[in-house]
């Protein structure tokens, strides 16, 4: 299995003539994109020094939003088709505005308001509603949206959908042996890949029959983005292996069930966004989330919960505080680690991380 280098893959797409949009995050209707021949180009964490975003951002930003904007500053040649900001937290919200309407680039900037909170057939309704929406502003400049690319694009989603659940599942139960390093690199490979290449991709993953007898320590991770490369790396080598995440750029946007194939896009694109785990970003209650992460703890027999929180991130942080609380009620070890989305991992935090797992090794062999 070999992922594409993300920058060398997005060029090679924009010299091709491939029409790419830089999208914010977090949960959009990317088959509706796919429809228009757009390519999403996820902006999550791109690499580089903040120089120009901190002019036009307060310093408790967090850095998702700074290394976003800083992204958008430098205005990069592959990004032909605008940007689109899907209304994930104020802080996104407020970029947009900023973007469009005070610093004035040339790129088209759409925004994306999907619903907050729980599932009513109002709430149902409103989604349809900002997804014809979005769709009628696109036209606008990409002509009508062709039925049959529209029904093919959800058809390619779902089937990553189903192949994602399949290796969720395997990854659980030690049947899919890839590292965390590669595991995230694959999942993440979607943020930026022509859906029927990353269908190819996933299919080169080989599930195992039968379960691999690993002595691994097993931990879930929880939050915005996983953690960092250098972070996975040293996971790997003190054989920690994650065996379940609550990310937002990992499963949060995968449905919880295998959904049934796409009969009407709109209504199929409405029950995904519905079927997805609770999360902060869509309001989702706390006892909630409580109960889907003990319930995902249990589903993987993990022994701890890293949760790898990115600075200043309002949602989660006033998620954080009950989870923790929650689930140390329920006897389950904890750490904390805190990004600014920096590369290099710290000899503190290794020590952290050690202390850690050799706690939680020290209780199995109680």
């Amino acid at each position: 299995m070999i992922i594409p280098n993300r920058s060398e893959y997005l060029k090679q797409q924009a010299r091709n003539g491939q029409k790419i949009m830089g999208v914010l995050p977090a949960l959009y209707p990317r088959e509706l994109l796919w429809a228009f021949d757009i390519l999403p180009a996820e902006i999550w964490d791109p690499p580089g020094d903040i120089l120009q975003a901190n002019a036009h951002l307060q310093t408790t930003i967090c850095p998702v939003v700074k290394q976003g904007l800083e992204f958008i500053l430098k205005d990069p040649e592959i990004v032909t088709a605008g940007y689109l900001f899907p209304h994930t937290c104020d802080s996104l919200q407020n970029l947009a505005t900023q973007v469009k309407d005070l610093i004035g680039i040339s790129a088209p900037v759409y925004t994306f308001y999907n619903p907050k909170g729980a599932f009513r057939q109002a709430t149902r309704n409103y989604y349809q509603d900002v997804l014809r929406e979005l769709q009628t502003t696109l036209e606008q400049l990409h002509g009508p949206c062709d039925p049959e690319k529209l029904q093919t694009a959800c058809q390619l989603g779902f089937k990553i959908d189903t192949r994602w659940n399949e290796l969720q599942k395997a990854w659980m139960s030690d049947q899919l042996p890839v590292t965390n390093q590669e595991y995230f690199g694959l999942m993440r490979a979607l943020e930026y890949m022509q859906p029927a290449d990353y269908l190819e991709l996933l299919d080169q993953v080989t599930v195992q029959d039968q379960t691999v007898i690993r002595n691994d320590t097993r931990l879930l991770v929880s939050g915005i983005l996983p953690p960092d490369i250098e972070t996975l790396s040293f996971l790997d080598e003190l054989k920690v292996r994650i065996v379940a995440d609550d990310l937002l750029a990992g499963s949060r946007r995968i449905p919880i069930v295998c959904m049934d194939p796409p009969y009407d896009p709109m209504e199929h694109l409405t029950d995904r966004f519905f079927m997805l785990p609770p999360c902060s970003t869509r309001a989702n209650s706390l006892a909630e989330r409580s109960h889907y992460l003990k319930t995902l703890i249990a589903k993987s027999d993990a022994q701890g919960v890293l949760f790898n929180i990115v600075k200043f991130c309002e949602p989660e942080l006033f998620d954080h505080q009950f989870l923790v609380k929650s689930l140390k009620s329920a006897g389950l070890p904890l750490l904390n680690l805190e990004t600014e989305l920096q590369p290099g991992l710290s000899g503190q935090t290794k020590t952290r991380i050690e202390a850690f797992i050799e706690m939680l090794d020290d209780q199995v062999t109680a």
